[in-house]
């Protein structure tokens, strides 16, 4: 139950102006469940009304007491937390690109990657994790083509200057009327 302070503390704000003027979800369920605090409702009652638990109603209250208005805002998640900090990003891409340019063949995995981040950056990420890194920092890990490991640049020279660079792009009717 609330103590006499904490009641007294609740008076000084109107929560039912708040939570009307309040775009975020969780924060406006949080002056709402105030609100009713303020009433003079139990934890109990007010979880009830706003489908949720009195252990919530109680730690969202504690936080109003300890931390103010601003103590019922969205508190981080581990789970959100980025690893990679900010300042290694550039050069997390070059060491992306450089990992591509080393393979005689084949194209680089998200496994990896994976292991790129835990060597060279030493930061634990999932599978999953490290795809949704490349998606935030808008990097293409897969190559166009990769390069196979058995060609022979020598021997792709010697065709390409027998029978053309275009061999297999060029039309095989070169009129629509030559049709047989």
């Amino acid at each position: 139950m609330l103590t006499p302070e904490a009641l007294q503390r609740l008076q000084q704000n109107n929560f039912d102006l708040l939570a009307r003027e309040e775009p975020n979800g969780r924060r406006r369920l949080r002056y709402i469940a105030l609100a009713h605090l303020k009433e003079g409702k139990s934890y109990t009652e007010v979880a009830a009304a706003l489908r949720t638990t009195r252990h919530t109603v109680a730690r969202w209250e504690r936080w109003f007491e300890r931390d103010g208005l601003k103590g019922l805002g969205s508190k981080p998640r581990y789970w959100c937390n980025q690893r990679l900090p900010r300042q290694q990003e550039e050069a997390f891409r070059l060491a992306i690109e450089q990992l591509q340019q080393e393979r005689a063949g084949g194209r680089i995995r998200g496994e990896d990657i994976r292991q790129l981040l835990a060597q060279q950056f030493d930061v634990a990420y999932s599978l999953n994790g490290v795809y949704e890194l490349l998606k935030r920092l808008g990097t293409v890990w897969i190559s166009a083509r990769s390069r196979s490991p058995y060609a022979d640049p020598v021997r792709q020279a010697d065709f390409e200057k027998m029978y053309g660079p275009s061999l297999f792009a060029r039309p095989i009717f070169s009129d629509v009327n030559s049709l047989p």
